[in-house]
């Protein structure tokens, strides 16, 4: 009677505590779809959690290896009832801005060479329709929302004119932690019920590799928020190194790796301008918040009687005049924030030469993204603490009934 009350008594403290499991609550919540079991993943230094704790419906399938697809990319789980609303459910920390990411790998593992089509959703309201097709590698879609509420669902569901199976392969959420202290803002202007998707997130005069979260030569220094900064090469203009010094991103708003802010393009005088333009997804009039990274941490480019000369420069979109920007000598940055700026198809981003500049103008990074605005949210439950709560007690109460089969 003492052992069997004992089991219970341990049961229930597991229950209570199961608050404080990994999975629930979390700032990061890392998914790979369709890994099999109960057992968490390494890759690239960070955990990714099995989705069977996330989702009930679907099956899952392996894929064969590939040195340019990321491991864990070769797992995915499918929905043969794609008619249906396939949803996981996500229990955040709070209500802030979250940056979402799911990730898509056909990898032909239906053996049917026919990528489907279908749609993607964010608390009941479309996201995205996911075309796997469209590269022959993986293709991934983000955006940065403040839910309404501490548990949201993404669906998938099928389009009834393609008729294809939804899969997914990863899925990710990542709370932008601002930190009040160092008054570190993270995306300032974006505004609740408005989800903002990603179009694109630029590294300028750089490497060759894309900037990874938590990389590089200190990783305090490097990438904290999840993001990917995909480099872009610029012919017909300088590539700017600047030796990393300090953890210099940190102190300004959306704290940009110190990859993406010691390196910039720049034109070969000063009297020239940068020209950048933006494919956006539609043609149809977008709301577009754009982020441009401007640094310097010592002039690299000018002759030494300009070492503690100014450069200045004006931000046009699309041919209107945005924003001055000037940076002065040692160690000097800013980032510009446009938000919203009415943009529709191709966005033209132009950094020109501002009357008194004595260096040209230069442009370490760019992310550009458009608002869309959601209706009232559906929440998706508690599904995945009643899941985790399950597994912890089952695997508790096991090891006690065969330690008390033993004699204890």
């Amino acid at each position: 009677m003492e052992k069997l009350v004992l089991i219970l008594l341990l049961v229930s403290a597991v229950g209570t505590h199961a608050a404080s499991f990994p999975f629930i609550h979390n700032y990061l919540i890392r998914i790979d779809c369709g890994l099999n079991g109960k057992t968490t993943e390494n890759y690239n230094n960070q955990t990714w959690f099995p989705d069977s704790f996330f989702v009930d419906p679907g099956k899952t399938k392996q894929i064969t290896s590939s040195p340019n697809v990321p491991q864990i990319m070769t797992t995915l789980r499918y929905f043969p009832h794609g008619q249906d609303m396939n949803c996981y459910r996500l229990q955040l920390i709070n209500t802030q801005k979250y940056i979402f990411r799911a990730g898509f790998y056909y990898g032909n593992y239906d053996g049917k060479s026919q990528p489907p089509v279908f749609d993607l959703f964010l608390g009941g309201q479309l996201w995205e329709t996911v075309n796997s097709s469209a590269t022959d590698g993986p293709v991934f879609h983000e955006l940065i929302y403040a839910p309404r509420n501490d548990n949201i669902s993404v669906c998938l569901m099928g389009r009834k004119e393609s008729g294809g199976t939804p899969f997914i392969s990863s899925l990710e959420a990542t709370y932008l932690d601002e930190d009040e202290t160092y008054n570190h803002t993270v995306y300032g202007m974006m505004r609740n019920g408005t989800a903002y998707h990603l179009v694109t997130r630029l590294n300028f005069g750089g490497y060759a590799e894309v900037v990874e979260p938590w990389s590089g030569w200190s990783l305090f220094c490097e990438e904290q928020l999840n993001r990917y900064w995909t480099p872009q090469p610029m012919p017909g203009y300088i590539n700017l190194t600047f030796v990393p010094t300090s953890c210099s991103g940190t102190a300004y708003e959306n704290r940009p790796p110190n990859s993406v802010i010691n390196t910039a393009i720049s034109p070969t005088n000063a009297s020239q301008s940068i020209y950048v333009p933006v494919n956006l997804p539609t043609i149809t009039p977008q709301s577009a918040y754009i982020v441009l990274y401007f640094f310097q941490n010592r002039i690299v480019d000018g002759p030494p009687e300009n070492q503690n000369g100014t450069r200045n420069m004006d931000v046009y979109i699309d041919g209107v005049m945005r924003r001055n920007v000037k940076l002065q000598g040692f160690r000097s940055g800013e980032v510009v924030t446009l938000y919203p700026v009415l943009v529709q198809g191709t966005v033209n981003v132009t950094i020109s030469p501002a009357n008194g500049t004595v260096l040209p103008p230069l442009l370490n990074g760019m992310e550009v993204f458009y608002g869309t605005k959601l209706a009232e949210e559906t929440s998706g439950g508690f599904k995945i603490l009643f899941s985790i709560i399950v597994v912890v007690v089952f695997q508790v109460f096991v090891s006690l009934l065969s330690w008390c089969a033993l004699g204890f």
